[in-house]
């Protein structure tokens, strides 16, 4: 009996044993599972047959909830102890944290394996039986009274198809393109120097438009606990490089792609662990016929004492041109020469459709829950509170869709223009008052980053001349091009 305690609630120290540790939270979570089931299984039952009270809905949908919710708990639990167990500092590492995790000791980096895909899958099956659930209960009580304002629950079932579709492709490309290796030239990859190396793919790839990698340097933040719990991730630094298809073959069924970012020396060095910190993340992508391509990387980036010298870049010679990316990405930025020598950048309004589109739809959803909080009759205080957080958001959609910006730089002047339907606003700099032209971070959409350019005087003030550039070697290339005009290197 004591042997059956010590089983599952051990104390003791002792080597960590992942296998057993998921063992004991399926047993845990078991008899929670199975009551979960069981109230779903009535919740619809009662709710076909008509005999589903409201009180009795909530009830059940309730347990529902919790009783799925705490196996949840008990893994994440789980998870986050092993964690602990396994990656605290070992003797001799404090030095060199980068060895308390295998793979990066070991400079060999795996993709997301099939167990993340499995944790995908719960998590879709979770939220589309949940949703359903819901949505179900809501709509057939809103109909009997005639409440139509409730149709606003199918917004769960639609994220819940959206999510399975994104699910499902994750798992084709899985089963094609299998786990990839990113096999690091050094260990670990230095601040102020590069992180070098090659992804190894266990298939041929002809991507249609060539390959795209990029390496992000992100914050992980959480806050807030039970339903006010929420994570934020803040792209601190990111590069990105595009190659030609033309990438190495190593076999009839293998491909390696070589890697090569030099690294700021401002950043901060990676997090070992997996929850909040600082995380250094190298992605790889293509387009395929079928599906495509994706892979990423948890990278290990760190100070060290002194500094590797800078290496030969191997990804030059399939470095593909400006012109190319320019092409496909579907840039609709315009760059004229005009008479007395002088450079005109125009960057037209909705010039990126999709990060628009994206932004649009969040805030339709943000404001029909505060039509539907005006219709309810809430008290004033939380549509009001929502509402301001609306007004910027509606801000921000419509700089995105309208904003129309206009650089000219001639041999004296540097001119700034920028207009809303019609709105202008308009600024004339000399010259000589021009410290620098700089690309910083602006909005962050996913794990993709858009950058301003912003315009440095020598008096101290900042101007932006352009907002949400979507690629780092066009805004690079256009900061080169403006300073041209300048008579000076960018800095």
């Amino acid at each position: 009996m004591n042997n059956w305690k010590n089983w599952i609630f051990k104390d003791e120290p002792s080597p960590a044993n992942s296998q057993a540790a998921r063992t004991r939270a399926l047993l845990l979570s078991a008899p929670f599972l199975l009551l979960g089931l069981l109230a779903l299984v009535l919740l619809v039952h009662d709710g076909l047959l008509g005999g589903l009270s409201r009180q009795k809905a909530m009830t059940l949908l309730s347990a529902t909830v919790v009783c799925v919710g705490l196996p949840l708990l008990i893994f994440g639990i789980t998870a986050k102890k092993q964690a602990l167990t396994t990656g605290g500092t070992k003797s001799g590492d404090s030095e060199k944290p980068w060895l308390q995790r295998k793979d990066w000791a070991a400079g060999r980096v795996p993709s997301s394996s099939r167990r993340a895909i499995l944790l995908l899958w719960i998590f879709v099956v979770f939220w589309n039986v949940i949703s359903a659930a819901i949505a179900f209960v809501v709509m057939s009580q809103a109909l009997r009274s005639g409440n139509h304002a409730a149709f606003i629950a199918l917004i769960f079932p639609v994220v819940g198809v959206a999510v399975l579709v994104y699910a499902a492709k994750t798992t084709l490309a899985w089963r094609r393109f299998g786990q990839s290796c990113f096999e690091m030239a050094a260990v670990p990859g230095a601040l102020g120097g590069a992180l070098a190396g090659k992804i190894q793919v266990k298939t041929r790839l002809h991507p249609e438009h060539g390959l795209h990698l990029r390496l992000s340097c992100v914050r992980r933040t959480t806050s807030g606990s039970g339903n006010d719990r929420r994570t934020i991730e803040k792209i601190l630094w990111q590069d990105e490089k595009w190659l030609r298809a033309d990438l190495p073959q190593t076999g009839l069924d293998a491909t390696d792609i070589p890697v090569y970012f030099r690294l700021p020396d401002q950043q901060p060095a990676s997090t070992t662990g997996q929850g909040d910190g600082v995380h250094w993340k190298l992605e790889a992508s293509a387009r395929l016929r079928g599906p495509d391509f994706q892979a990423t990387f948890a990278v290990p980036v760190f100070k060290l004492a002194e500094t590797p010298g800078p290496s030969d870049d191997p990804t030059v010679q399939y470095q593909i041109s400006l012109d190319e990316v320019r092409r496909l990405i579907r840039s609709r930025i315009q760059v004229n020469d005009i008479s007395g020598g002088g450079r005109e950048f125009v960057f037209p309004a909705a010039r990126n459709p999709g990060f628009a589109s994206g932004a649009t739809a969040i805030w339709l959803i943000w404001t029909g829950i505060i039509v539907l909080l005006f219709c309810k009759h809430a008290p004033p205080l939380l549509p009001l509170a929502f509402g301001a957080a609306d007004l910027l958001m509606t801000v921000f959609v419509f700089d995105l869709w309208f904003r129309r910006g206009r650089v000219v730089v001639t041999p004296g002047q540097l001119k700034i223009e920028t207009s809303w339907l019609g709105l202008k606003k308009q600024r004339t700099l000399e010259l000589s008052g021009v410290a620098n032209i700089a690309v910083e971070i602006g909005a962050n959409a996913g794990h993709s980053a858009y950058y301003d350019l912003r315009i440095q005087t020598r008096d101290g003030q900042e101007f932006t001349a352009a907002k949400n550039l979507g690629s780092k070697p066009e805004a690079d290339w256009l900061v080169r091009e403006m300073s041209k005009g300048l008579g000076r290197p960018p800095v």
